[in-house]
């Protein structure tokens, strides 16, 4: 800052009379205030200007230092496409108040940043989205800062159904999720797999089911951010079939056990037998083989109830 004097006989020279300059600052006799001040506030002092025949005029100054505009956000958090979306921007130093703009680049959708620094709407789109915001305060200085916007997808579970196992038999399946940020973790929210399946955390189901069940669940996908979605499914466990093979005397008998019911699939006679079936199930299973008349006939009986068991002779 350069004083200006007037009137005396030169030379003229600036005295600092009373009071102290801000930190950082120096008054040269030319009238110079030079130098960088080093903190913020309110300074009151005296300056004194004397000519050649130490005659002097004094006046007493102010100045108000603020600290410098800054935009303070460096970081917006992820906005979620199709959710309303709403962030206040910070800014210090300066003189308030502060009126926010966007300096450079597009806004997606109908975000909008207000002159209060609010930026609010919702996006239309994925992707990064970079833009510049700028402020100016109350007197009239400027700052801008470049900031990006990272918007995804809403989190969902695409998986509409779990399909059904069998007792006894391997069971594999993989749950589906899109949206939000990678790495998913899946967990079970509530109710329980049916027994013998279990659920990782990369949303496989696998294991063999024990026991035929129609089971509650409640699946949950939980995305890098903590974004969460979560569906409801039965997971339904009948009893696996099981074929068995009878060998009597005079033929063969093959049937299926599903739980308590029996299924005859076949009859293979030997040796000049014939079979006849008596009982085809679904509670009993009984084939007599009829042979020659001087051979004993043989038989095969199988009942579902109170458990699978056959008997032969």
């Amino acid at each position: 800052v350069v004083l200006r004097g007037s009137g005396g006989v030169p030379p003229r020279l600036w005295l600092l009379d009373e009071g102290t300059l801000p930190p950082g600052l120096e008054l040269l006799p030319s009238g110079v205030i030079r130098g960088t001040p080093l903190s913020a506030g309110a300074f009151s002092f005296t300056l004194r200007l004397e000519d050649s025949r130490g005659i002097a005029a004094g006046e007493r100054f102010e100045m108000n230092l603020v600290d410098p505009l800054v935009i303070d956000t460096t970081f917006l958090p992820e906005a979620t496409v199709t959710r309303n979306y709403q962030v206040p921007l910070v800014a210090s130093g300066g003189m308030p108040p502060y009126s926010w703009h966007l300096a450079d680049g597009v806004l997606p959708g109908s975000l909008d940043l207000s002159e209060a620094g609010l930026l609010v709407g919702v996006v239309d789109r994925s992707g990064p989205v970079e833009f510049t915001v700028g402020v100016t305060d109350g007197d009239g200085r400027v700052t801008n800062r470049g900031l990006s916007l990272t918007t995804l997808w809403p989190l969902v579970i695409l998986t509409p159904s779990l399909p059904p196992g069998i007792t006894g038999t391997d069971y594999a399946f993989s749950m589906t999720g899109s949206g939000g940020g990678d790495p998913y973790t899946w967990e079970i929210s509530n109710g329980s797999l049916p027994t013998g399946l279990t659920l990782s955390t990369d949303g496989e189901i696998t294991g063999t089911p024990t026991v035929a069940t129609d089971a509650p669940v409640t699946i949950q996908l939980t995305d890098s951010a903590g974004r969460v979605a979560a569906f409801p499914y039965r997971l339904s466990v009948s009893v696996g079939e099981t074929r068995q093979i009878i060998e009597a005397r005079g033929g063969t008998v093959e049937i299926d056990i599903s739980g308590d019911t029996l299924v005859l699939v076949e009859t293979i006679d030997n040796d000049g037998f014939t079979g006849h079936v008596v009982a085809g199930g679904p509670e009993k299973i009984q084939v007599h083989f009829i042979g020659p008349i001087e051979v004993i006939p043989s038989w095969v009986l199988c009942e579902g109830a109170p458990e699978p068991t056959c008997q032969f002779d």
